[in-house]
Order: C-alpha cells, then sequence, then structure tokens
C-alpha cells in the first residue's frame, strides 16, 4: 500500500483517471520535481556568487569593470521564475531587494510561482539564513495567469503545485485551510439525513411521544452541526476540546433516539410473533429511523480539522461496531425466522413464502456488505459502500419515488435490514475505519470494481428469480400484486440479467483485451436498456418502484460498469498511445505480483555447469 501511495505522489490532480504506467522504465521519463531541484542546486548557488546588475536599475551603467564571461554567465534570467539574478548589493540596495522579494513571495513561505521556497537547497554550500545572505533574484513579473508554453507540465500538474488556488482560480480564506473535502462532505451528508428524517415518514405507529422525541433529538443535532462550525470558524483561537465535546454530545441523543426507537419496535413486537396482525405493526419503523441512524453515527465523529486523529482504540472501537451490527442484524433475521413459521398458522402461507423472498434479498445484501468490511476485501469494500451509498441518496426521496426497498417495516411483520445497513454504511465511511483499508482508485482497480458490479448483479438477481417464482406462486391467491403471467415473465427477465452479467464477468477475466472491454459495455447497455423497460412495465401494472425484482438494480448496475469501462483513461505505452491490453494484463497478473524481468531469462545452469571436452579429444 505504501509503494501504491509513493507511486501515485507525483500524478496529476485528476487522481482518479491518470497514474503512472507500471511498465514505465525510469530513463522513459522526465525527472520530478526533487529530482530537478537536486541538479539545480549547486547551479543556482555558483549562480548567486556570481556579479551581475542589481535590479531595479533604470540608467545605462558602465560594464567595463565586469568580467565578460561572469556577465554572459550569470544575466541571463531564471528561466522558471523570470527573476533577474543580482549582484552584491549596498545596504539600502539590499534593504530594497528584500521588500521587493517580500511583495512577491506569499505569506505562507511559498514564492509567486506557489511553491515552497523552503525547500530549495544550496547543494555544497550548506543551509542559509535570510538574516545572513541576502537574496540572490528578485522577482521580474508575477503573471495572473499561469503559462504552459515550453514549460514541460500539464496544467493539472502545474496546478497541483499551487496549494493556494482552488477551482477555477477560487481561493478559499486563511481560516478554512485546514476544512477537508472529506469531513465537508460528511457534515454536509449528515446534515442532509437528519433534515429528511424530520420530513419523512418516522414510524406508522403515530405516537406522539415517539415522534416528539424524535424531532426535539434532531433539532439538538442539528444545533449541534450548526454550532461546531460556528466556534471552530468564527473565532481567531477556536477551543477544539470545547467543539469536540459539543459534536459529541449534541448528536448523541439523535442516536440514542434512533437505536431506542428500533429496540422499542422490536420489544412491542415479540408478544406479536404468533397474531394474525388485524391492526398492522405495533410501531412500524419507517424510513426517518434509518436515516436518523445514519446521520448521527456520521455526525458523531470529530473531524481533523478539530483536531481529532483516530487513533489504534478508535479503529478498533469501529470494528467493534461492526460486528455489533451483524449480530444484531443475526437476531433480527432468527426473529424474522420464528415469525415467518408462526404466521404459516395465523395469517396464511402466503404471506409467509412472500416474506421469505424479501428475507432472502435482505441477508444477501447484507452479507455482502458486511463481510466486505469485516474480511477487509478492498475492492468489495469499495463497491459495497457505492452500492449502500446509492440506496441511502435513493431513500431520501422516498416521499416521492415511494420506494419498495424504503417502506415501513417491523420486527413483527418483515425482517427489519435498513437500519443495520445504514448503521454499517455509516461506520463503514468514517474515518477510524477508513484509515485502516488500503483503498486506491488506479486504472486496473476500475476494472476489479467492474468485475464486482456483474458478480453483484448476478448473486442478487438469483435471488430476485427465487422471489418472483415465490410471487408468482402467491399469485393464484391473489394476495401478490400483479399476476402469475407477470412474475413468470419477471423471473425470466432476471435470469437472462444473470446470465449477462457472468458473460460480461467472464470476458473481462479471460477474453482477449479489446473483446472483453466491448463486451463489459454491451452487456452494461443491456442492462440499462432491459432494465429500464423492466421498471416501466412494472411500475404500470403493480405501481411498485425501481428496486431488485423490478429492474432497478440492473438499470443501476448497468450504468456503473459502462462509465467504469469508458471514463478512466486507459494505461499508455511509451509513445503515448492508448493500450488496453496491457491495462487488461495488468488487472488479470494483479494478484500474481510483479513479474520479474529475469523470470523471461531461460535458466542455463545445468548447460553451464556441464563439464564440456575440446573436440578431437
Amino acid at each position: 500500500m505504501d509503494s501504491d501511495r509513493r507511486r501515485d505522489e507525483n500524478q496529476d490532480a485528476d487522481w482518479i483517471f491518470a497514474t503512472d504506467d507500471p511498465q514505465t522504465l525510469p530513463t522513459e521519463r522526465l525527472p520530478d520535481r526533487a529530482e530537478f531541484d537536486r541538479y539545480a542546486a549547486p547551479l543556482l548557488a555558483r549562480r548567486r556568487a556570481e556579479a551581475v546588475l542589481p535590479p531595479n536599475e533604470q540608467m545605462t551603467t558602465d560594464l567595463s569593470d565586469l568580467d565578460g564571461e561572469a556577465l554572459r554567465a550569470g544575466s541571463e534570467p531564471e528561466a522558471r521564475t523570470g527573476a533577474i539574478p543580482m549582484i552584491e548589493l549596498d545596504e539600502d540596495d539590499s534593504a530594497g531587494a528584500e521588500g521587493a522579494e517580500a511583495s512577491g513571495a506569499s505569506g505562507d513561505g511559498t514564492d509567486s510561482t506557489g511553491r515552497d521556497s523552503s525547500r530549495r537547497s544550496t547543494g555544497s554550500l550548506g543551509p542559509t539564513h535570510d538574516s545572513e545572505v541576502p537574496s540572490a533574484t528578485s522577482p521580474l513579473r508575477a503573471p495572473r495567469d499561469p503559462s504552459y508554453a515550453r514549460s514541460g507540465t500539464t496544467p493539472n500538474a502545474e496546478d497541483s503545485e499551487d496549494p493556494g488556488r482552488g477551482v477555477d482560480g477560487l481561493v478559499l480564506p486563511e481560516r478554512f485551510k485546514e476544512l477537508g473535502i472529506f469531513d465537508a462532505l460528511r457534515d454536509v451528508f449528515a446534515l442532509i439525513c437528519m433534515v429528511t428524517a424530520l420530513t419523512t415518514t418516522f414510524t406508522v405507529a403515530h405516537s406522539l411521544l415517539i415522534d416528539g422525541v424524535g424531532k426535539a433529538a434532531i433539532g439538538v443535532g442539528l444545533v449541534a452541526l450548526l454550532a461546531v462550525h460556528l466556534l471552530r470558524w468564527i473565532p481567531k483561537a477556536p477551543p477544539l476540546t470545547a467543539i469536540r465535546a459539543v459534536r459529541v454530545i449534541g448528536l448523541l441523543p439523535a442516536l440514542l433516539v434512533a437505536v431506542g426507537t428500533v429496540v422499542s419496535d422490536l420489544v412491542l413486537s415479540l408478544p406479536m410473533l404468533f397474531a394474525s396482525l388485524p391492526d398492522g405493526p405495533p410501531v412500524g419503523l419507517g424510513i426517518g429511523v434509518p436515516l436518523l441512524l445514519l446521520g448521527a453515527i456520521i455526525g458523531i465523529e470529530p473531524r481533523a480539522h478539530e483536531g481529532y486523529l483516530p487513533q489504534a482504540r478508535a479503529r478498533r472501537v469501529a470494528r467493534i461496531g461492526l460486528v455489533c451490527v451483524g449480530i444484531g442484524a443475526g437476531v433480527a433475521l432468527l426473529l424474522a425466522l420464528v415469525m415467518i413459521v408462526g404466521r404459516m398458522f395465523t395469517t396464511g402461507w402466503a404471506y409467509s413464502l412472500l416474506t421469505i423472498g424479501d428475507t432472502v434479498i435482505s441477508v444477501l445484501l447484507l452479507g455482502i456488505v458486511l463481510a466486505s468490511a469485516l474480511l477487509r476485501e478492498r475492492s468489495w469494500y469499495v463497491f459495497s459502500t457505492a452500492a449502500v451509498g446509492g440506496l441511502a441518496l435513493a431513500a431520501l426521496a422516498d416521499n416521492t419515488l415511494q420506494l419498495q426497498f424504503a417502506a415501513p417495516l417491523s420486527f413483527a411483520t418483515d425482517f427489519v435490514y435498513l437500519p443495520f445497513l445504514f448503521a454499517a454504511l455509516g461506520l463503514m465511511i468514517s474515518r477510524s475505519f477508513v484509515r485502516t483499508m488500503p483503498i486506491s482508485f488506479r486504472r486496473t482497480d476500475w476494472l476489479v470494481f467492474t468485475v464486482r458490479a456483474f458478480e453483484f448483479s448476478a448473486v442478487l438477481h438469483v435471488a430476485a428469480v427465487l422471489w418472483h417464482l415465490l410471487a408468482a406462486l402467491v399469485a393464484t391467491t391473489g394476495l401478490a400484486p400483479g399476476g402469475t403471467v407477470l412474475h413468470l415473465i419477471d423471473a425470466a427477465v432476471c435470469l437472462c440479467f444473470v446470465a449477462v452479467s457472468l458473460f460480461a464477468r467472464t470476458s473481462l477475466l479471460s477474453r482477449p483485451a479489446m473483446t472483453a472491454r466491448a463486451n463489459g459495455v454491451v452487456s452494461g447497455l443491456i442492462l440499462v436498456v432491459v432494465g429500464f423497460l423492466d421498471v416501466i412495465v412494472n411500475s404500470l401494472a403493480t405501481g411498485a418502484g425501481a428496486g431488485l425484482v423490478t429492474g432497478g438494480t440492473a438499470l443501476a448496475v448497468g450504468i456503473a460498469a459502462a462509465l467504469m469501462l469508458t471514463v478512466p483513461a486507459p494505461v499508455r505505452d511509451e509513445f503515448g498511445a492508448p493500450d488496453i491490453a496491457q491495462m487488461f494484463a495488468d488487472f488479470r497478473s494483479r494478484d500474481a505480483g510483479n513479474v520479474s524481468l529475469l523470470s523471461q531469462v531461460p535458466d542455463v545452469t545445468e548447460e553451464t555447469a556441464r563439464k564440456k571436452v575440446f573436440p578431437g579429444r
């Protein structure tokens, strides 16, 4: 992991879609910044020691006393900054030159080009100090728009070396330089989750106590999220310890209310596991409860700009939290199985069959997510996190889309999985857990994620086939949405999704590079088109939203796979041309390690050891 990180340090700003070619030899690339500085250090030191014209000289100067060779060697402006070297100065001139140089330098120790001036070396002369040795250059100009002509760098690389420059030239104020994009996005996501939990279905029990306590906890959490940012960015000396305490204390009620609502539904459902439920579930967890749980888990962890750095204990707590989520999901599954068996005698076998189908799909999804995190399989971790994140984003629009997976659930009626799924997502994207995962986004990694997408599609659509077969059987009694023929057709469509996904996976793993890429893109387009048509038909026939059994998963997986195969730039050969074959070769040999060039040399040990007799003896 460390070697991968060091290899990616010298790349351009577009880090997702560009990385170094693993086949590039050291002699086939330009020197990086550190190598150039080491080469240029003695040359710059020698230039500073030579006598040239002082800066800001507006009159004609007699150059007869100057050595011609020294003049030709030292009068050339510096290629990178356009600065003119100087001869030794008087006290007044030295003070003026220091003022001119200070006006061209930034306040954080960087020069006019945005590079750190403290990194410059003086070669064999040793370190120098500004108070002892006057500056040897004076900035000639500081252009507003950088020029990349004949610079040997790309605009992305040039922009990435300027830490003070934001997107499209937008420069953030100095006080926000410690705010990271990862922490900012997590705070925004936590805010959106809590606001949506306040406006969407919290429970179906219509209990004034539960709804009132939930709204109060959400209000306190929102105030805490606002307060921590006001305390962090308004004062000149923010109290970081108090800010971390306010964040934890303010969001703790929201976390406890979400967990307490789940526990209350569990406790009230225990006496009703074998009842016929004429009046519905006792509490009924709406989508607001999982969203509140997700927002509280994401927002309660202190941020890096608040002085928080996860240590071994915090990482251990995050992993223990995931284990607890898995144990809770297992207990909920056991109760669901007990409820399903009991309902076969009280409510009827049709209800139990549909509940079994829903439970199988939910268990598979939860198992993939939790196993990828606990087993630390990084490709599955990245893809499963993205998949559950997509579910969370779709759940935010539940009131508008009427999504089937986000319908209110209860321990008394079904397998409750959304609170555990969203809690696992909140822990998996926490800083404590992310710092323990070796995540990378090189070009070959996108091919791995594409394979995982097709595997995910194949596994879940097999469960969808089982669900449609059970629903077709239940439809004979008139208790399932849609008719028997519709569910049989949907089962055949889901079986086609399985076949297309397996075909694409096999192509990416074994077929020639160009054929494999084409097959993967075509398979993704087939999933998109057929999945979209399936969503339309099912929404008109049964009123169900875009879900696994109605083509929504095929639609999402097809779009993701097609983008991952086409958007990331391919590996390039030594001439700069796209090399798809090399990209797929690196992808398929990713588990075999780096192949040494010596492995291609034939073994001649036995031949050299054999004693040879001169002919004729």
